[in-house]
């Protein structure tokens, strides 16, 4: 404790210093030091001097008197402790100094040893507690998030500017009625009251009132302020507006649920809708309709004028296709030129066949694209479920080997499942068993796909792309092989192939002579569900010699979501080992925001599908706002699926970390992207 002591009285200054000697033998204060002048002056530039604790001052000194003795030390040193010291006939004077901010005042003799000592103790601790206070006070004004402190009745105590700036209402108008405004409030403090737990808190979404009588939705935090008896006293509910949240995670379950081209259903949505239609079969015996749809020619329409035009095509046979059916029938887009149709309560398949001629009507009248006419065709596979027909769950695959066959035999009709069309499934078993020797054939390879930064060009890192080079048909693209890897388990053999043979590669080029690149490398569902996937990946980096932080693992957003819990888990295993976590096509899935706080990833990968729709308004707001949320959560962005110049701009703006996609590279051999490394200038690979 340092101690200045103003006194002009030696006597006074003397018996004081005993005292404090005293004090300290005894225990009541620790170890101090003492500087001891006869002026305010003397006083004052001590203090310029030296940094004290608190500050002992006579209220009759040489150059300076009472009040004036007070105010001017207290401006010298604001924020220290002050004790005044007094004659009988000044005790009101110093009472008054009290009230005006000094901590205490001592009467000249009437102290002892103990009384002085608990006289600086106090004086200390009050004055720390003010200052704690005032903090307080400030951080409570300044607080972005609205707060507001009630009674243990729910009576408004106080609110800060926050509260008013967000819900309209002033302080005068909400302070003494229940809770205004938080609609939802009171269950919860009545929960928090009944408990009486000290960690005893509860969050969650909110609706609150503004002032213009709008309601809007918050994010809330109550907790209970208890005394030292652990009686509650308060409530303290802290707020803020996740309206724009709400909006954006509402755009992102649209876009999880939906085709982004023609805004109908897409095959998530699709396949829920499906579930539903065959549990009311199931319920009241009634008929139901898959059909599938598959547009002839139109690859050829789209090769011949463009990915555009292509794209127009897609929205009005979308259109017609609307109009074919009733409300509660369903018609989605599962990629490409496909599409399909849930019809509900037929009486026969006579209805599915109607619908049929009607799809074929519209689709044969001429498609306008850019003031040229073109034709299509639509080649329909219908499988029906219900009573008297098959009840096979698997309707999906029936309608989709049916639509094959009607395209087998000339197009432009449509044909109903029968089990004589099973020959597409007996292809589907021979590719199967191919599948199942492709890895001791040595028929898988990889293929990079670049990852730049927009603004320098610089390589910052790959993505490993698998491929089958079949014996037979040549290259089978990824999205017939791989969901059956997956459906048969070989997704565990060939993902380790996968990630093994990619980190050779990362680790070959760097004893090449050639700088880092990170490796990205996608890991599937039935992979991470495996319990051994992180001793296996430290095995396969221990194996190849490659830094850990070099290896980034990506998995998509609706894997994580699967089983959120368990994800959180397999995904901290993982990142204990070094690597580095991407969390792909984000902005597709179906997860709120709020669980991406509990994932350990590095990486944000947005969704091509987003991409591809940046000159749409919502989805351009959508992409920066991701891109935003990553930077804000020092996480890396990283745009997938980049093709032209425009959005190569836009993402330059939003500053974007990495971008991949044709623009910039088709994915590639490793032996050609050798060859593009060794063209590249040193800066320009490897970062």
């Amino acid at each position: 404790m340092r101690i200045l002591l103003v006194e002009d009285n030696p006597g006074d200054a003397h018996l004081l210093r005993l005292q404090l000697g005293e004090a300290h033998a005894d225990g009541h204060i620790g170890y101090y030091e003492y500087v001891h002048v006869a002026t305010l002056a003397d006083g004052l530039k001590a203090m310029a001097d030296r940094t004290f604790d608190i500050i002992l001052i006579d209220l009759s000194l040489p150059d300076a008197h009472g009040r004036e003795s007070y105010l001017r030390i207290q401006q010298g040193a604001p924020d220290l402790p002050v004790v005044a010291l007094t004659g009988n006939d000044d005790e009101a004077l110093a009472a008054e100094l009290v009230a005006s901010g000094a901590q205490d005042y001592l009467i000249k003799g009437q102290v002892d040893a103990r009384l002085l000592a608990r006289a600086l103790r106090y004086a200390i601790e009050r004055k720390r507690s003010e200052e704690k206070l005032r903090l307080v006070a400030q951080v409570f004004e300044v607080a972005l998030e609205g707060i507001l402190v009630t009674d243990v009745d729910q009576s408004v105590i106080s609110v800060n500017r926050a509260f008013s700036d967000i819900t309209g209402h002033a302080e005068a108008n909400v302070v003494g009625r229940s809770m205004f405004g938080l609609h939802q409030s009171e269950g919860l403090f009545h929960k928090v009251w009944a408990t009486q737990s000290s960690k005893e808190q509860w969050q969650g979404e909110a609706i609150c009132h503004r002032a213009s009588g709008e309601d809007f939705p918050i994010w809330l935090n109550v907790n209970a302020v208890k005394n030292a008896l652990g009686g509650i006293t308060h409530f303290v509910a802290a707020f803020s507006d996740i309206t724009a949240l709400k909006r954006t995670e509402e755009r992102l379950r649209h876009i999880a649920h939906h085709d982004t081209l023609t805004s109908l259903p897409n095959r998530m949505l699709f396949e829920d809708r499906m579930e539903q239609a065959m549990a009311q079969v199931r319920r009241s015996l009634s008929l139901a309709a898959v059909l599938f749809i598959d547009l002839d020619r139109f690859k050829l329409i789209n090769d011949t004028l463009g990915h555009a035009q292509g794209d127009t095509l897609l929205r009005s046979a979308a259109q017609r296709l609307r109009g074919c059916v009733r409300e509660v029938d369903t018609v989605a887009r599962l990629g490409g030129d496909e599409f399909a149709i849930i019809l509900r309560d037929l009486n026969s398949r006579d209805d599915a066949a109607m619908v049929a001629r009607k799809i074929l009507e519209a689709m044969d009248q001429a498609f306008l694209l850019e003031s040229q006419e073109v034709f299509v065709t639509a080649s329909i596979g219908i499988a029906m479920y219900g009573h008297e027909e098959q009840v096979d769950s698997n309707v999906m695959e029936q309608a989709d080997i049916a639509m094959y066959h009607a395209k087998r035999t000339g197009r432009n009709t449509y044909h109903f499942y029968s089990e004589d069309m099973n020959a597409l499934s007996r292809q589907r078993l021979a590719l199967e068993t191919d599948l199942r020797r492709a890895l001791e054939r040595d028929e898988f390879v990889l293929h990079y796909q670049p990852q730049v930064d927009p603004g320098s060009g610089e390589l910052i890192g790959v993505e490993a792309l698998l491929r089958w080079m079949h014996h037979d048909r040549g290259l089978v693209m990824p999205s017939e092989f791989i969901p059956m890897l997956e459906e048969t388990g070989m997704i565990i053999p060939v993902g380790e192939w996968v990630m093994r043979t990619a980190c050779l590669q990362a680790r070959r080029w760097i004893d090449e002579g050639r700088r880092p690149l990170r490796m990205a490398v996608n890991l599937s569902a039935r992979q991470l569900r495996e319990s051994n996937l992180p001793e296996r990946v430290r095995l396969i980096l221990e194996e190849t010699g490659l830094s850990p932080e070099l290896l980034e693992i990506e998995l998509t957003e609706s894997i994580v979501m699967e089983n959120a819990g368990e994800a959180v888990t397999a995904l901290n295993r993982l990142k204990a080992l070094g690597v580095r976590i991407a969390l792909d096509d984000f902005g597709t899935g179906a997860s709120s925001l709020g669980y991406l706080k509990h994932f350990p990833v590095d990486t944000l990968k947005i969704s091509s599908a987003i991409i591809v729709e940046l000159e749409d308004e919502a989805d351009a707001a959508i992409a920066g706002a991701v891109i935003a949320m990553a930077r804000n959560m020092k996480l890396s962005s990283v745009a997938e699926g980049v093709e032209n110049v425009k959005q190569l701009d836009f993402l330059r703006r939003e500053q974007c970390d990495s971008i991949q996609g044709y623009l910039i590279s088709r994915p590639m051999s490793a032996e050609a992207l050798t060859g593009m490394l060794d063209k590249l200038p040193p800066q320009a690979a490897g970062g």
